[in-house]
């Protein structure tokens, strides 16, 4: 396009210079003409003998005219030349003024100082307007709305001040979408200085300004990414200084304020062991990048913490590292909970044993327990013989401790939880202590008298404190002093850190602590875990520790242990604080009288020898039993007999139907029937999570006859319970504990 109109711009120069060479000539021609006719007129009329054309004829006059005239036709032919060159110059810089104008990418215009189009280059046409449509219409009606207040303010500024701006502003293209003009204004002044025109120069910076806006975007999107991100990021140079963290690794170490950190030198005050930063710097140097390297960081204010790290070097033009970048995950807590996993699992596996045999070792055990005692009552006459039956119910007891311990040591067995003051439970049992633990020991009680209660298993707590106080015993074989305390404690995130496995909340705690000898650390890794003795053989079975952790993680609480060599023992132990008055138990009579009864009971159980037993306890009691081997035998005995039964009785875990289906099937025949539950273990039937439904009654294998007889009569009279005997409690669990370690 531009050449074309360079070319026309030529040829309308040829043009006017032809006609101008006419012109010219012409004029010349006439001038002559006119000389001639002149001198025709002053020449004298008579014949000359000489020749009408000789100068020397003509008349000085005549001579001066002809000179005149010559010299005024040469002036214009040297006039002629100079315009033509002035012409000719003008012409090349307008050409070279179009092309450099219809060539160029930008839009230039030329305009008045009230917005009328003077000149618009050909690159207008990229707006989609003919030249005629622009110049009909005024340079401020494409530009957009909201910019144009700021373009007419920066033409009035021109005028007012001479001088031009450059600024940017949106301008319509004719098919309706917006282009992001950057335009540069000149000011073209008259004769008298003023401004009179502008000469714009628009450039079309609408794909840049995309393309900085997609970049403002993508850097706000990868700093919204960095500074939002759940891990730690850093960039730090090769001498170990930061230069760029993140929020989220400002948290993770622990400070307030990031400027405190990036002081921070990486060696000596994030690394735990400045050679694990050595190491971490000679793998970035060595490899480009560096995955999943586990690392013992620490926290401002000196909490450590198991990092993952992830980084890669930068190098500069040179290829020499000049920082890296690095992402650090903070797997303190999954590490933790790796170890509870493995914990957990290793006692699970022992407690899935302890389970699978205890049912059949309970039935076995209440069989032997039973008949013991129906030999030790027959063989009254022969003292010897029934010393002989003494000792074997007292080893079927022993054994029945042991079988209790790894059922609370698996979280397997059954818990009875009630709103206990930990005070009041503490208080009763400081009697009984000493004859446990021996004179040479002082016990000492330490109570809150603001104390929150609890809600746990009243058996299983005493367990634990008689456990404990034994554990204390036996590190203390000189004597020493056994202290007992109590207190509110509120856990909180601090004290998560630095325990795991504890959580956020409220607790009562318990401590119980002694002046023995203490334990290394190699010892305290493995304190609770089933059959870890430090004892001598035969001295223990190791199950007093896992026994209390069981009952511990059965109640939703939290243990911890204090100790070090020769420094003593504290176990520390936090039980959820429970809103809540201790029940207030009914008290009733216990006679022996009332340990009978006459009513009529269906007994089922799988094992024959612990079913045969069970139906000689009740049938001596004055009780009708009628006796079913399992659920669907029951079923047909029910059917059979046709009246009613006041009780039924049944094992929970039996082959095909359990003991809670078969209930669930007797009582739309038997409304009035109560229900009895026998078993060894926990069973999801009728205890969820091991916490047994205040409706639901259960008696525990193995069972003696007064057991069996007292919890009959206790179920028929509507399950009111008396006061704990806490004495005769605890002594049988002393005993049980004596015996177990």
């Amino acid at each position: 396009m531009g050449h074309a109109q360079s070319a026309t711009l030529r040829a309308n120069f040829r043009r006017v210079e032809r006609r101008e060479w006419w012109l010219w000539a012409a004029a010349i021609v006439i001038t002559l003409l006119l000389t001639i006719g002149l001198a025709s007129f002053l020449l004298p009329s008579g014949t000359s003998h000489k020749d009408f054309y000789s100068l020397n004829v003509l008349p000085q006059a005549m001579r001066g005219l002809v000179a005149l005239v010559f010299l005024f036709d040469l002036y214009t032919i040297y006039q002629h030349l100079l315009i033509y060159r002035i012409r000719r110059q003008l012409v090349e810089r307008e050409e070279l003024f179009h092309l450099i104008s219809e060539n160029a990418a930008d839009l230039i215009a030329v305009v008045d100082m009230e917005g009328k189009r003077l000149y618009n280059s050909l690159s207008y046409q990229a707006l989609g307007y003919s030249p005629e449509e622009l110049q009909a219409s005024s340079s401020f009606e494409q530009i957009h709305p909201d910019d144009r207040d700021r373009v007419m303010k920066a033409t009035e500024d021109a005028r007012r001040s001479g001088i031009g701006k450059t600024l940017e502003y949106r301008l319509r293209h004719k098919n309706g979408t917006w282009l992001v003009l950057e335009s540069t204004s000149s000011v073209i002044r008259n004769a008298n200085g003023d401004p009179e025109k502008l000469v714009i120069v628009n450039r079309d910076i609408t794909e840049r300004k995309r393309a900085e806006e997609a970049l403002q975007r993508s850097e706000a999107g990868f700093r919204s990414l960095v500074e939002d991100a759940p891990y730690g990021i850093y960039r730090a140079n090769t001498s170990g200084r930061f230069l760029q963290v993140n929020p989220a690794l400002q948290k993770m170490l622990g400070y307030v304020l990031a400027e405190e950190l990036l002081r921070s030198d990486l060696a000596s005050e994030i690394f735990r062991y400045a050679g694990e930063y050595q190491r971490l710097s000679e793998l970035l140097t060595g490899m480009e990048e560096v995955k999943d390297v586990e690392l013992e960081w620490k926290r401002q204010d000196g909490t450590p913490i198991t990092v993952r790290c992830s980084g890669r070097r930068i190098n500069d033009e040179n290829g020499v590292p000049a920082y890296f970048e690095v992402f650090a995950e903070d797997v303190t807590e999954k590490r933790v909970l790796e170890r509870q996993l493995r914990m957990a699992q290793k006692m699970e596996a022992i407690g899935r044993l302890s389970g699978g045999i205890a049912h059949d070792f309970n039935n076995h055990l209440g069989v032997i327990i039973g008949y013991s005692g129906v030999l030790h009552k027959a063989l009254s006459t022969n003292p010897a013989l029934r010393e002989h039956a003494l000792e074997i119910e007292k080893a079927g007891r022993r054994a029945a401790a042991l079988t209790k311990q790894l059922l609370a040591f698996s979280r397997q067995q059954v818990l009875t939880p009630a709103v206990l003051n930990l005070n009041t439970l503490t208080s009763d049992m400081e009697k009984m202590l000493p004859r446990l633990l021996g004179e040479d020991i002082e016990v000492s009680l330490a109570l809150d008298p603001e104390l929150g209660n609890v809600k746990a298993d009243q058996s299983q707590i005493e367990q634990v404190i008689m456990n404990l106080a034994v554990n204390a015993r036996d590190a203390m074989p000189m004597g020493g002093k056994l202290r007992i305390q109590t207190a509110n404690a509120e856990l909180d995130q601090a004290y998560i850190w630095n325990h795991p496995g504890s959580k956020v909340g409220k607790y009562v705690k318990l401590a119980v602590t002694d002046t023995g000898t203490g334990m290394e650390p190699a010892t305290l890794t493995h304190i609770f875990e089933p059959f870890f003795t430090t004892k001598e053989r035969g001295k223990g079975t190791g199950l007093g520790l896992a026994t209390v952790y069981g009952v511990v993680k059965q109640s939703n609480g939290y243990i911890w242990v204090d100790s070090a060599p020769g420094n003593g023992t504290s176990f520390q132990i936090y039980l959820p604080r429970h809103v809540g008055q201790p029940a207030v138990y009914e008290q009733i009579s216990d006679s022996r009288e009332k340990l009978r009864g006459s009513e009529t009971i269906l007994l089922v159980e799988d094992a024959e020898p612990l079913r045969k037993l069970a139906q000689t306890f009740l049938e001596t009691g004055g009780f009708r039993v009628l006796a079913a081997e399992n659920g669907e035998t029951a079923l047909e005995v029910a059917r059979r007999f046709g009246g009613a039964f006041d009780l039924l009785l049944t094992d929970v875990v039996m082959p095909g139907m359990n003991g809670r289906v078969l209930a669930e099937h007797l009582f739309p025949l038997q409304p009035g029937m109560k229900v009895l539950y026998m078993s060894g273990y926990t069973d999801s039937f009728i205890a969820g999570h091991g916490v047994l439904d205040p409706q639901t009654h259960l008696l525990h294998k193995p069972f003696t006859e007064e057991d069996l007889i007292g919890k009959v009569r206790d179920v028929l009279d509507g399950g009111k319970k008396s006061p704990p005997a806490l004495s005769s409690a605890i002594e049988l669990k002393a005993s049980e504990i004596r015996s177990g370690q």
